[in-house]
C-alpha cells in the first residue's frame, strides 16, 4: 500500500487498512459519558458518484485505521469494537451515518468520514470519552488510563485538575519520562503509578473532600513545552457531603489506606444508623407497654371494677375438722348509699381494700355450729 491507494483486504481480516490522510484539524470536539451512544452523519451531495466507499477510520499520525467501511450496500469491519457490534456505518440518501454504542474511554480521540479510495475527508471530528464518577467524602478513588491504544508509549504521565478550557494544573507526575518499574509516586493523598508493561497508568486519591470535585485529566507531561498536557482521558469527578443523619462516627476502617483501589462507601454508617432506630423504637414500645400494665395493676390492686355479683367464699383458717367454718356471702354493687353500714366477721389483717369511688356491701353473714362426733 502506498501512495493513498486503497488496498482492500478481506472483510474478515485482523489487520487495519492504513492509508496516508490529509492533515486536517478537527471540525469540532464531541464529549461523551462512558457508557452512552454517539451518532454522526456525514453527507456527500457534492461528490458525484454515491457509489465510491465511504469509511469511518480513526487518525492517528496522520494516517487512517479503518474503523468500519462500507461499499455497493456492503459493511465491512476491521476494529474489534466493529466486531462486537458497537460500532455501526451505514449509507443511505447520499449520506453517511455512523453510530458508536457503550463508549469506553479508550474509544477517545480523532476519527474522520472519508469518501472513495483517495480517501477525501468529509467530516472530522475529536471524540472524547469521559469517565464520570461521584464519590462520598472520605472515599477513596482509584481511576486506570489505558494509553497503548491511544498510541502513546514513553512519556511522563500526570494528574491534572483541568483549570479553564484547555489548563490543567498539576496534582502528581511520574518522575521521569521513561518508567522501567511501575513505582507509585505520592504528592499528599494523591498517587500515580505508570505501568509500562501493560500501558496504564492508575491514579489513586485518599480521603476525598467536596472541594475535590472538578475535571480531572490523565494526561502526557512535558513541562518544557506549551501546553504541558497531552490528555489521555478525561475524568470529572463529584465527591457529595455525607448526610448528618447518617454520619455516626468515622471508623479507624475509613482513615487506612485501601490498596486495592476500592473506596469505602458510607452503607456501613447508614445501615448501623437504621438498626440503632429500629433498637431505640422498640426500647420505648417495651418501656410504655410496661408503665401501661404497672397502671392498670395499681388501679386494680384493690377489689373493684367489677360488675354486680354475688358469690360465697370460704374466710378463714381451718385447722381440723372440729373447728367452726365461717361462710360469708359478697356482694358488689358499684354504687351505694354512703349511710349504709357495712358487716364482716373477718380479720382486720383480712379486710379488702375498699376501691376508690365505689362501695361494697357485705350481708348475709351466718354462724353455722358443726355437730361433734361421739367418742368411743
Amino acid at each position: 500500500m502506498s501512495g493513498g491507494t486503497l488496498h482492500l483486504l478481506p472483510c474478515n481480516s485482523p489487520e487495519p487498512i492504513l492509508a496516508g490522510l490529509p492533515a486536517r484539524t478537527p471540525e469540532a470536539e464531541m464529549s461523551q459519558r462512558e457508557g452512552s451512544t454517539f451518532s454522526i452523519e456525514c453527507p456527500y451531495a457534492t461528490q458525484p458518484d454515491n457509489k465510491q466507499l465511504k469509511a469511518w477510520c480513526r487518525v492517528r499520525n496522520a494516517r487512517c485505521e479503518l474503523v468500519a467501511w462500507t461499499l455497493a450496500s456492503m459493511q465491512y469491519i476491521y476494529s474489534d469494537r466493529a466486531r462486537q457490534g458497537h460500532i455501526t456505518i451505514q449509507d443511505d440518501n447520499r449520506t453517511v451515518s455512523i453510530t458508536m454504542s457503550h463508549l469506553q474511554a479508550e474509544d477517545s480521540g480523532i476519527y474522520s468520514c472519508v469518501y472513495s479510495s483517495n480517501y477525501v475527508p468529509l467530516k472530522t471530528i475529536s471524540l472524547n470519552v469521559y469517565k464520570e464518577l461521584h464519590k462520598w467524602e472520605l472515599d477513596s478513588l482509584s481511576v486506570q488510563c489505558p494509553y497503548g491504544a491511544l498510541g502513546y508509549s514513553s512519556g511522563r504521565k500526570a494528574w491534572c485538575r483541568q483549570q479553564g478550557q484547555a489548563e490543567c494544573s498539576l496534582v502528581v507526575s511520574t518522575g521521569s519520562s521513561y518508567t522501567w518499574g511501575s513505582r507509585r509516586v505520592w504528592n499528599k493523598s494523591s498517587s500515580i503509578q505508570d505501568d509500562a508493561q501493560t500501558e496504564t497508568v492508575t491514579i489513586t486519591m485518599d480521603r476525598l473532600q467536596a472541594q475535590d470535585s472538578g475535571v480531572y485529566w490523565c494526561a502526557l507531561y512535558n513541562p518544557s513545552q506549551r501546553p504541558a498536557f497531552t490528555r489521555i482521558m478525561e475524568v470529572r469527578l463529584s465527591v457529595d457531603k455525607i448526610p448528618a443523619a447518617t454520619t455516626l462516627s468515622v471508623t479507624t476502617g475509613s482513615s487506612q489506606k485501601n490498596s486495592s483501589g476500592n473506596s469505602t462507601q458510607p452503607w456501613n454508617t447508614i445501615v448501623i444508623s437504621v438498626v440503632l432506630c429500629i433498637l431505640l423504637i422498640l426500647a420505648l414500645a417495651i418501656t410504655t407497654t410496661l408503665g401501661i400494665r404497672q397502671r392498670k395493676k395499681l388501679k386494680t390492686g384493690g377489689i373493684g371494677d367489677f360488675y354486680s355479683l354475688e358469690s360465697t367464699e370460704r374466710m378463714g383458717r381451718t385447722t381440723d375438722d372440729s373447728r367452726d367454718l365461717n361462710y360469708i356471702t359478697l356482694d358488689f354493687k358499684p354504687q351505694l348509699s354512703s349511710d349504709e353500714p357495712l358487716y364482716c366477721n373477718v380479720e382486720l389483717s383480712q379486710t379488702p381494700r375498699k376501691p376508690i369511688d365505689e362501695n361494697v356491701e357485705y350481708a348475709i353473714i351466718t354462724h353455722k355450729q358443726l355437730p361433734k362426733n361421739d367418742k368411743g
